[in-house]
């Protein structure tokens, strides 16, 4: 009998999924833009190297579209702040995180 019982849940358990996999549909053309979008901001902000709350504004304002050069400037100086680099370092760090490409 319970044999039965368990054989009978995992039929149930393959059909509900079965079932919930061709229910699934493709995303709308919006939808299939926004991920894009999250998707190239995400692989903007890794070659940035940033993290933390720098992270957060870059993705912010790239994903609303409101990326300008003075938001990048205030993303890769919070950046180099949050790290503790100071003089020479930030110079540089703030030159290549300005210089990478968009």
């Amino acid at each position: 009998m319970l044999r039965l019982v368990s054989t009978f849940s995992v039929i149930i358990a393959l059909a509900s999924s079965l079932a919930f996999a061709q229910s699934t549909k493709p995303p709308s053309p919006a939808q299939a833009a926004q991920q894009q979008r999250m998707t190239s901001c995400s692989e903007e902000a890794g070659q940035r190297n940033l993290s933390g709350d720098a992270r957060k504004s870059y993705m912010s304002a790239c994903l609303s579209g409101k990326m300008s050069q003075t938001t990048l400037m205030k993303v890769c100086n919070n950046q180099a702040t949050q790290e503790k680099l100071s003089s020479d370092a930030r110079k540089t760090y703030l030159g290549t995180c300005l210089k990478k490409s968009s």
